[in-house]
């Protein structure tokens, strides 16, 4: 066990701008707020592979759609240049497939096994859950660029409006 030496992350983790902001800049040290001098960036267009991907099954949207969802709110953030555009890709595409599971699941959580013809837990319940898991974890990195370099504090996101849609379709 180390001791007595600085290791990464260690010691109390450092306060997102915007809580910087609103608390008044109680330490009074200049505030580091990125400016980039290159202009600003158009928001970046999906790359063709998230084209090919299944949209519109059962009325839920293709990983270029949520990629544009996505950019589009990293945009009115003011971060989407900090975001490195894979995890934006990667974030799409594991969304996607849960949406597709998902739609799978719609017919039932149970399939029947092929040879003994028993009935077993459909294998989109644990697909689904693993996508899910995955594309929360890739939407974490997204989030921790927004939070720690946005003056605004925000608290409704992509997923939000996502989930929103997936319910209301449901109804």
């Amino acid at each position: 066990m180390p001791t007595g030496s600085p290791r990464p992350t260690a010691g109390r983790p450092k306060k997102p701008l915007a809580e910087k902001v609103l608390a008044g800049n109680p330490s009074k040290r200049p505030l580091k707020i990125l400016e980039f001098e290159a202009p600003a960036l158009d928001m970046p267009a999906p790359p063709e592979f998230l084209r090919d991907l299944a949209a519109g099954v059962n009325s839920c949207p293709g990983a270029k759609e949520i990629f544009e969802q996505a950019a589009a709110w990293l945009e009115t953030t003011g971060c989407l240049p900090l975001v490195y555009p894979a995890h934006i890709e990667e974030y799409a595409v594991l969304k996607a497939r849960w949406l597709e599971c998902e739609s799978k699941n719609r017919a039932g959580l149970l399939a029947r096994h092929p040879t003994t013809d028993q009935p077993i837990q459909s294998p989109y319940v644990k697909m689904g859950f693993d996508y899910i898991g995955a594309a929360n974890a890739a939407w974490a990195k997204i989030w921790s660029v927004v939070a720690q370099n946005s003056e605004r504090a925000y608290s409704a996101t992509p997923n939000d409006d996502l989930m929103e849609k997936l319910l209301a379709s449901r109804r």
